[in-house]
């Protein structure tokens, strides 16, 4: 019974320090390490051709996916209500960085890297190929 007890401590002892080791993980290990900007929510885009365009963004943990919920004037480059364009991952300076689904009239569409910057007013694509996301207002 004794050496039951001994191994049954012992397993809790290496379940403890395994569970310490996960949630240590998660930590900031330099100070000038960033929370993640408010990405969450739905931002408009700035550009004219694609004017009345929505995107709205779901956070999970680090990560983030932004989809078309209002269309405005994007139809014309093919894309729809609901479509997944942004597949984002949260940095260590508090950046949102990923790729963005890219379409223009008569292209195949293609997966193009981007780079946010969140406010709580603003979003600010930083990095990218389309004006779209540069300076994006949050949408009512």
């Amino acid at each position: 019974m004794l050496l039951s007890g001994r191994i049954l401590a012992v397993s809790l002892i290496l379940l403890g320090i395994t569970l310490a080791t996960a949630a240590m993980a998660e930590e900031k290990h330099y100070v000038w390490q960033r929370d993640p900007g408010p990405i969450s929510g739905r931002w408009s885009a700035t550009c004219e051709e694609m004017a009345g365009m929505v995107v709205e963004f779901s956070v999970d943990g680090k990560k983030a996916t932004g989809r078309v919920s209002s269309l405005g004037k994007a139809g014309v480059f093919g894309y729809s209500v609901g479509e997944h364009i942004l597949q984002l991952e949260a940095d260590d300076y508090g950046d949102w960085v990923g790729k963005l689904q890219w379409r223009g009239l008569g292209s195949k569409p293609r997966w193009d890297p981007i780079r946010f910057v969140a406010t709580s007013t603003q979003l600010n694509a930083t990095m990218t190929t389309d004006n779209c996301y540069k300076k994006m207002p949050r949408a009512n």
